[in-house]
């Protein structure tokens, strides 16, 4: 019996260790919770809240055509301020009395304004230079045009009010019932000459002339325009000019019928017009989701080739004789599966407040610059076509280990020298060859970065750019002789 008390003792003693040596470990892991997204905090440095924070730090010129004289708007703190320049005589003076012009649209508008505090919107000068017409938006809420009833949602506006000003006897005169001009649309390829607009529609090629033009600008609508059809096949993702490329798939579908930017170039003498088509139908898709649009999210389409994939996208070079309204595929073919992209001549400042402004290619009635580029980015070609001949002809390479680069280059006497940027040193600089793409100098030389051409003074043979590097912390425009 003293056993079996000893025995049970021993197991109850056995038990009791064994519990007593049983523990719970608890792991805390510390983490670090999400940030939140402030939306409050980037709503303070969206592009419309920053421009009242951020003044003008560049003059933006509108060159003016009766003379070598150019206007600017400039912003600081204490308001904006509009100038009127004249380089030749080294002058410039202020367009306007900013007090006396405040209080003066003041008196028109009966809203207030001050110097500092002058909304002038959309200036343009006069045929004859000696006017100035702006706008001004008022308080006043009105009735938008192609709306009837009030109640509708965004069914109104801010009433605009529109003024001329004489330079010379500083009058402001109001031009009342003033019907503001609708902006040039942005599917138009102009002619040089104006004669002929050319743009595409469900992936073909139209064109209408300079009066049924002036009819889409102020109605797209119109039942009377006349356009006339250049291409007929033309299809999506092998089309003529636009294919909706950044449409959702709704609106491409909404889009197809309406008229589109087609991309081409002109000549010189508005005869011929080049045109980029891209072959993309083997490739394979790939689909972008809009979570922010509103309403639903959409959907986006669009062909892009993977890396290992076999099917790239086919580049062609088309030349068309706008006379004869015929068209042919020029031989650009160099690398596998390269691209190819036209150079446009550079733009005139004194264009840029045209309304019809053309878009020229880089060269002259008979020939045109353009670039073709290895699929690995490491092979570029600056090349010239001969459109008499159809003759391609290589003029500069550039060949490099890594990712090349390349820009517009500029033409000297037509083309019997060029200014070619390139990075073949390490830096991006400037070199001069022949027209048949020998090497003469190197322009521009030291560790510093060029980037662009501004311009090119050929009689004195100057060449003015812009550069970052060359002094510290800025970007500089500076000019550099061209060695002959």
């Amino acid at each position: 019996m003293k056993k079996l008390y000893i025995v049970f003792l021993l197991l109850i003693s056995v038990g009791f260790s064994a519990v007593s040596q049983t523990k719970t470990f608890t792991i805390t892991e510390t983490t670090t919770q999400a940030p939140k997204a402030n939306y409050q905090l980037a709503s303070r440095f969206s592009p419309n809240k920053l421009k009242k924070l951020i003044y003008s730090t560049t003059v933006d010129p509108h060159w003016l055509k009766l003379s070598n004289r150019f206007w600017y708007e400039y912003e600081t703190p204490n308001g904006k301020l509009w100038y009127l320049v004249d380089p030749v005589a080294k002058s410039k003076k202020q367009i306007f009395d900013n007090a006396k012009l405040a209080a003066e649209i003041t008196t028109a508008i009966r809203d207030p304004f001050d110097a500092q505090h002058l909304p002038l919107e959309n200036l343009k000068f006069s045929s004859d230079e000696k006017q100035i017409s702006f706008e001004v938006k008022s308080t006043i809420d009105e009735l938008k045009k192609d709306r009837k009833d009030k109640k509708d949602a965004d069914s109104m506006q801010k009433k605009v009010f529109f003024f001329n000003y004489d330079i010379a006897s500083a009058k402001l005169t109001e031009v009342p019932n003033y019907s503001k001009p609708k902006a040039k649309p942005s599917w138009g390829s102009v002619a040089p000459d104006s004669s002929a607009i050319i743009f595409s529609r469900n992936y073909n090629l139209y064109w209408m002339d300079k009066e049924n033009y002036k009819k889409a600008v102020k109605n797209e609508e119109d039942s009377t325009i006349v356009e006339h059809q250049l291409t007929k096949d033309g299809v999506k993702f092998y089309s003529y000019g636009s294919d909706g490329d950044g449409e959702n798939n709704e609106e491409q579908e909404k889009n197809n019928k309406k008229r589109r930017r087609a991309y081409v170039l002109w000549s010189p003498n508005s005869k011929y017009f080049v045109l980029d088509r891209t072959d993309s139908r083997k490739v394979k898709d790939l689909w972008v989701v809009n979570n922010i649009t509103a309403g639903r999210p959409t959907l986006e389409t669009y062909k892009y080739q993977m890396p290992g994939e076999p099917d790239a996208p086919i580049d062609e070079l088309l030349l068309f004789n706008f006379a004869s309204k015929t068209f042919k595929k020029l031989n650009t073919a160099a690398f596998k599966d390269q691209s190819v992209s036209v150079w446009g001549a550079p733009s005139l400042n004194k264009d840029r407040d045209n309304e019809f402004r053309p878009s020229i290619w880089l060269g002259n009635n008979s020939k045109i610059y353009f670039s073709r580029t290895s699929r690995d980015l490491k092979r570029v070609d600056v090349c010239t076509v001969d459109i008499n001949t159809d003759v391609v002809t290589p003029v500069i390479d550039e060949r490099f280990n890594t990712y090349v680069e390349i820009n517009r280059p500029g033409l000297v006497n037509d083309g019997n020298e060029i200014i070619h940027w390139s990075e073949r040193d390490g830096w991006a600089h400037f070199y001069l060859f022949d027209g048949n793409g020998k090497l003469k100098n190197q322009i521009t030389k030291g560790a510093f970065h060029c980037e662009s051409i501004v311009n090119i003074d050929e009689k004195n043979r100057v060449l003015y750019f812009t550069a970052n590097g060359r002094e510290a912390k800025r970007r500089s425009l500076l000019h550099a002789f061209i060695p002959h």
